[in-house]
């Protein structure tokens, strides 16, 4: 078993506990699309224990992979991903959540040199359907910006 998959189970466990406690602060009727998330990934992590388990077939140990997981690590790619991530969170507080979300995923398929016309398509798809899910469906409001707060 790897301790790399090992790390990332319990991180994921980890995290679903965080946010389920999260989630319960919330009003009842807004924690049921994230309880169903949460639910979804934890019970996907702890198949991925299982399968893991299963797979060492009885002789259970732990084999560091960190030079295999780190071999590819471009810390360029990495630190131009974390300030543009970054910046999309700043962005969204001063110009809102779509027009950022433009902006972001414009940038960062332009970075990895994804081609123009999957770009406008990925882009539009997904902020229909986040349209579709969270403003339409839930009526979660999402982040106007301060910018255009008064004007809308």
């Amino acid at each position: 078993m790897k301790k790399s998959e090992l790390a990332i189970v319990f991180f994921m466990l980890a995290f679903c506990g965080f946010f389920y406690h999260e989630t319960l602060l919330l009003p009842e009727k807004a924690q049921h699309y994230p309880l169903f998330v949460i639910s979804l990934l934890a019970v996907l992590s702890v198949l991925q224990l299982v399968k893991m388990l299963i797979g060492c077939h009885g002789h259970f140990s732990l084999v560091s992979d960190a030079d295999v997981v780190w071999k590819d690590f471009l810390p360029r790619q990495f630190v131009t991903f974390f300030l543009a991530s970054i910046l999309f969170f700043v962005g969204m507080y001063f110009i809102g959540f779509y027009l950022t979300a433009i902006l972001y995923m414009g940038f960062m398929m332009h970075y990895f040199k994804i081609e123009k016309k999957y770009i406008v398509l990925t882009t539009a798809v997904l902020l229909a359907l986040i349209y579709g899910v969270f403003s339409e469906s839930l009526n979660v409001p999402l982040p106007v910006g301060e910018l255009f707060y008064d004007i809308l």
